[in-house]
């Protein structure tokens, strides 16, 4: 495999790893992947040099640190890819420190020491803010490695395994400032890391609120699909209810009120309107001026759709009905709602490149419409495909068959309410334990 395609391969695993995260837990998984291989990449590259440069009884205690380093990163790499990150950084973190500690003892490098300083970097980085307490133990771990080193061979002029320290750098002249430069680049990192955390905060708000935009447009799989694959497609539902409500003497009444007025008393229905949609598993498909459409059954289908739907529309009409009393005290006039349901299959998706709408197309929606056309003010009409799936729920009083726009005759049915042993007692609009157990028999 060449070095080309296993880089793709590496990022296409990282890719794969960091879906679904946020930015900062991401970053932090790919630090962490980067550092286990950097720790298995220079040892394992200095081990030829240890080999033809070092004494032949410190080729064993050499190779045994390294295996010691490289079997946990193996196990660390194993749990990174399981989804187990913080154990995977943990594990890294205490294998890294544990090899430079076994290279400080048995050769007493003194390079080596100041690897801990480095180490005490990495924490920053290499958890998320939310893990304080693995970033607050390996930062003091790592310089309390560092100080115990620089005490033992310094201050206390000890010896490692194999002899006296290794004076490689030039320790007494360039280890002060170059601790000093470690602990101002620590700082300096600590910063950095804070102003990145603080952009992604913002970040992270910003998508928070572009996708509850998102989700108050187009239902959470659609948007999901949307954005995974650029398009969505029209499903089919086999069954599913479609609402329709209007108000009566909109326009009357409209005339007599300010365009702000208006505009606040349509907000006051249509947002209790839209409290219903999820407390009743039902999907808000759009409002024409007066005019709200809901449907039950998309994106999820289910067999309670007629049921939720005709349960909102009593809420509804209940709703409207405190409303116009509560005008009428007030000697003011208010506008009466009409409701027509109508249930039968139907195709749902959205479709065009811009200004995305979830939308519903078939013959079912047109009927809803001829039900709410059809209707009676104050009451909620349905028709007979619908009144057969909430006929074990609800009173209903048959009409007969009603001439409908381009329907022909229709048989339709006025909704009355709950049916009396479904009724909570004293609370005729509100259902009992008895409802419950029918309505969960029909899931």
């Amino acid at each position: 495999m060449s070095k080309r395609i296993q880089k793709i391969f590496y990022r296409i695993q990282l890719a794969q790893l960091t879906k679904g995260l946020n930015d900062e837990n991401a970053r932090a998984l790919r630090v962490n992947a980067t550092f286990q291989m950097v720790m298995f990449l220079i040892p394992t590259l200095l081990i030829p040099i240890i080999f033809f440069t070092e004494p032949k009884e410190t080729h064993l205690t050499s190779f045994l640190s390294y295996f010691l380093l490289v079997i946990p990163l193996g196990i660390s790499r194993y749990l990174l890819y399981k989804g187990s990150f913080l154990v995977s950084a943990v594990i890294t973190l205490l294998a890294s420190n544990f090899h430079i500690l076994s290279l400080t003892f048995f050769q007493a490098d003194d390079p080596a020491p100041l690897v801990f300083l480095i180490f005490s970097i990495i924490p920053f980085i290499i958890f998320p803010r939310k893990n304080k307490i693995p970033r607050l133990f390996f930062v003091s771990l790592s310089s309390f490695l560092f100080l115990g080193s620089f005490y033992y061979y310094r201050v206390l002029g000890a010896e490692g395994l194999y002899g006296p320290p290794k004076w490689v750098v030039p320790a007494d002249y360039l280890m002060p400032p170059l601790i000093m430069l470690v602990f101002f680049f620590i700082l300096l990192v600590n910063q950095f890391v804070k102003a990145v955390n603080r952009a992604e905060d913002k970040l992270i708000a910003e998508h928070q609120k572009s996708e509850s935009l998102l989700l108050n447009v187009l239902p959470l799989e659609v948007a999901r699909e949307l954005k995974q694959n650029g398009v969505s497609k029209p499903r089919h539902y086999a069954s599913a209810t479609v609402c329709f409500t209007d108000f009566e003497g909109f326009t009357k009444i409209a005339e007599t009120l300010s365009p702000s007025e208006l505009v606040d008393e349509l907000d006051r229905c249509f947002s209790y309107f839209d409290s219903l949609m999820e407390r009743h598993k039902l999907e808000k498909l759009k409002t024409i001026g007066d005019s709200y459409m809901f449907v039950g059954g998309i994106p999820k289908s289910n067999s309670t759709h007629a049921v939720d739907c005709v349960l909102a529309a009593l809420e509804i009409q209940a709703f409207m009905n405190q409303m116009k009393e509560i005008k009428a005290a007030q000697n003011l006039p208010y506008w009466q709602l009409r409701l027509g349901i109508h249930s039968g299959e139907l195709i749902a998706g959205v479709i065009g490149d811009k200004k995305f709408a979830y939308d519903v197309w078939s013959d079912t929606v047109n009927t809803a419409s001829r039900c709410e056309s059809s209707g009676m003010t104050g009451k909620i009409n349905i028709s007979s495909s619908t009144y057969e799936l909430i006929k074990d729920f609800f009173q209903c009083e048959y009409r007969g068959e009603v001439p409908a726009k381009h329907k022909g005759q229709i048989k339709m049915y006025f909704v009355l309410g709950l049916l009396p042993e479904l009724q909570r007692e004293g609370h005729p609009n509100i259902p009992n334990a008895k409802f419950e157990i029918r309505y969960v028999n029909l899931k």
